[in-house]
């Protein structure tokens, strides 16, 4: 019984550790070769979609700017941007409105 007890708080300790993995207390800064500029629009209808930042294997990589094509006609791309908590920063990823 004890062995059981102790095996449901280690799986629930590991949930809790997992539910924090994107909060970081500093935020990176992007690097000097992303693409935070653009110039024109390549084709009619383009957007330019400004660096990002994802979460892949334990922590936040840049994603450079580029240019996308809307989901559909009148929506407006909403750039991402950090959330800040006492639990630390974390990135609100850009989306189509």
């Amino acid at each position: 019984m004890k062995k059981k007890i102790f095996v449901m708080l280690m799986l629930s300790g590991f949930l809790f550790i997992n539910a924090d993995a994107q909060y970081v207390r500093k935020r990176p800064g992007f690097s000097i070769n992303v693409s935070i500029g653009h110039d024109r629009a390549p084709y009619r209808g383009a957007v330019w979609v400004g660096p990002e930042w994802e979460w892949r294997g334990g922590r936040y990589v840049e994603v450079p700017g580029h240019w996308i094509k809307p989901e559909r006609m009148g929506s407006r791309w909403v750039p991402g941007h950090w959330n800040n908590s006492r639990r630390g920063s974390r990135w609100i990823p850009g989306h189509w409105r």
